[in-house]
């Protein structure tokens, strides 16, 4: 509290003539009476030669002083000083991604969101709306239209939770924009009619949708201790297919060395397997784990765990499934001999190889795989696709032949086909000048065009090599020991995952899954049983069925007509939401670790609260009236 007229405290001079006043004697009236013998204190008092009498034990001195000193306080006029700078519409976006479950706060940092949005809804004027918005995936993400409705709105804070996701910032800058937008218009035409205040533990990430709009944001957060799970798969061993390997990627976001257990464990069975890790600050490490292959473990899962205590527990933790090896029917249409293509391919115990020559194939043929070695054929089939240097483009992708030498720039460093490979130094002396669908993924990059791309669309997964890989006088790829084995693995791994029911069964939180079913007609009810243990019932319009409520970390099990159909897995592996470092709005050097810590770029508005106090002098006046006469009534009794 300060005061906006700080001059009138020199009123406060006035308290000690009131003091004066009541030491000064009374002026006595002459009276003639019969007899003196009553009144000896009056005529002792009135032989006193001083002005002054000794004070009375009274009530009225302190109501008298303390009534001036809340007048004087009155016209200094306090205040508060408050957020201010709400619009009559104002729409509050309040961060519920992963990070903000984290404790560094002592109650996670949506606790202390929720509480500064109710300071908002406080402040709300008696003709403001309010829209309370999250960042989840839309529609979802708007939890209360525009409403002057307080105890709706409260009600809305009340229900956000934590989501296991990064923030969807684009889609939901989007929506407010759309609020704000004038109907038909294309863009944002009148962005200060609508205060957008944005509560988060993170601004770097901000699209620029958020651009049109003067955002106003309330910045959580005071450390970032944490380690994190932010690298997690299981496959099966390349050396030894009979085992499985389990690769945790660990990152610390703490500012001082960690020591911990990384723990590795089977459904059903405490952790078998543990590794000790001393962990230096901002730095990452890899621990391998080997499974034997067992029956056993088939449908059960595995499970990676932190063991340690630090601000969020959510990324401690990284499940997935279990399966029996897979077995992909691969056929090879080509017109050359390709040795080393088919020495990877042979040598891959998964594989059951077929080849036939361009002019000898009509279709699939029920293979999983089909690999076209300069060859498209028309149409092209359904199925699982890789394409080796088409020279004549593809449907989807326009070519040109390119015969210059071209240099490797750039590759996919976090895509799981691309894990422990490495073609940086690949050469390739000609190639294809292509340019890529808006489905396409570039995993390898020159200067001019993708060389290895990959991508999906309509249930249909395709592998394109911008080049002649397996051609030793163009490239040095085949020769490329292990990267090329390995990606050629993995590629198999990925184009063969389509033919099992659930797709993927290991994702990162907020991924679709695709849940596909036989006989749909014949199925009555599915439903999908989150790690929170709710169960979902999805509607089936054909065979393939998408789900996208991945928002929790866990175990995700699928019912069909209430027997078990399958099980997925989805982990946070996300650097973004594990770095709890929050956003500096303002320069505060003198917060201590550990404290509480809200920042904000929210203007600040004086409260004056001036009139509480000359209410308070009315009623102490009042008070000190009464006190007055009930002491002349005394004295006259």
């Amino acid at each position: 509290m300060h005061f906006l007229n700080p001059s009138a405290f020199y009123l406060l001079a006035l308290i000690p003539i009131v003091v004066l006043l009541h030491f000064l004697k009374l002026r006595r009236q002459r009276h003639v009476v019969p007899s003196v013998m009553l009144w000896l204190e009056a005529i002792e008092d009135m032989k006193a030669n001083v002005p002054f009498q000794r004070l009375r034990n009274s009530l009225l001195l302190p109501l008298q002083i303390l009534f001036l000193l809340v007048v004087v306080g009155s016209v200094a006029r306090p205040a508060l000083r408050q957020l201010g700078g709400l619009s009559e519409q104002s729409v509050v976006i309040i961060d519920t991604s992963a990070s903000m479950g984290a404790t560094d706060l002592g109650k996670t940092r949506l606790d202390v969101a929720k509480a500064e949005a109710l300071k908002l809804i406080n402040q709300l004027g008696i003709n403001g709306q309010m829209m309370i918005i999250d960042t989840s995936r839309p529609p979802h993400n708007i939890r209360q239209a525009f409403t002057s409705d307080t105890e709706k709105l409260r009600q809305a804070i009340d229900n956000l939770s934590v989501a296991h996701t990064p923030p969807t910032l684009k889609a939901v800058f989007d929506s407010v924009a759309v609020y704000a937008r004038v109907p038909g218009a294309q863009v944002v035409q009148n962005p200060d009619t609508i205060g957008v205040v944005f509560i988060s533990d993170n601004f770097g990430t901000l699209p620029n949708s958020a651009s049109p709009f003067q955002l106003q944001k309330i910045g959580l957060g005071n450390r970032s201790e944490n380690i994190a799970i932010v690298q997690f798969s299981v496959t099966r061993a390349l050396t030894s297919p009979n085992r499985y390997e389990v690769l945790v990627g660990v990152q610390s976001f703490a500012d001082a060395p960690k020591e911990f257990q990384v723990q590795l464990g089977i459904e059903g069975k405490s952790f078998f397997e543990d590794e000790s890790v001393v962990l230096p600050p901002k730095e990452t490490t890899s621990i391998l784990f080997f499974l034997e292959d067992d029956e056993r473990f088939y449908g059960q899962v595995v499970t990676a765990r932190l063991d340690i205590d630090d601000d969020l527990s959510v990324d401690n933790v990284a499940a997935a499934i279990l399966y029996p090896p897979p077995t992909w029917k691969v056929l090879l249409v080509s017109d050359r001999d390709q040795p080393p293509l088919t020495a990877i391919l042979k040598t891959d115990p998964h594989v059951i190889l077929n080849q036939v020559q361009t002019s000898d194939y009509h279709s699939a043929g029920g293979n999983d795989i089909l690999i076209f070695d300069q060859f498209v054929p028309d149409p092209l089939p359904e199925g699982n696709i890789v394409f080796l240097n088409p020279i004549g483009g593809l449907p989807f992708m326009p070519a040109q032949e390119n015969s210059q030498s071209t240099q490797i720039i750039d590759q996919h460093p976090t895509h799981e086909v691309m894990r422990d490979v490495s073609l940086i130094d690949l050469e390739v002396k000609a190639s294809l000048r292509v340019q890529l669908p808006l489905w396409g993924i570039p995993l390898i990059e020159t200067n001019q065009t993708p060389l290895i791309w990959l991508g999906e669309q309509d249930n249909q997964k395709v592998v394109v090599f911008a080049f002649d890989p397996f051609d030793l006088d163009v490239s040095n790829f085949a020769t490329s020991i292990p990267s090329a084995p390995i990606l050629m693995s993995q590629f198999l791994e990925w184009l063969g995952a389509a033919t099992s029911p659930i797709q993927p069964d290991l994702v990162k939180t907020g991924e679709p899954v695709k849940i596909y079913l036989e006989h749909i007609s014949e199925v009555e009810r599915i439903t999908v049983q989150t790690p929170d243990n709710d169960v979902q019932e999805l509607q089936a319009r054909d065979s393939r069925i998408v789900f996208t409520d991945t928002t929790k970390v866990g175990v995700y099990t699928v019912f069909v007509d209430g027997e078990p159909f399958g099980r997925f897995a989805a982990n946070l592996l996300s650097p973004q939401e594990s770095d709890l470092s929050p956003s500096q709005l303002v320069d505060d050097p003198n917060t201590d670790a550990g404290t509480e810590r809200v920042q904000s770029n929210l203007p600040e508005v004086n409260q004056e609260i001036w009139a509480y106090a000359a209410f308070l002098a009315l009623l102490l006046l009042i008070v000190e009236w009464w006190v007055y006469h009930q002491n002349r009534r005394f004295s006259q009794s």
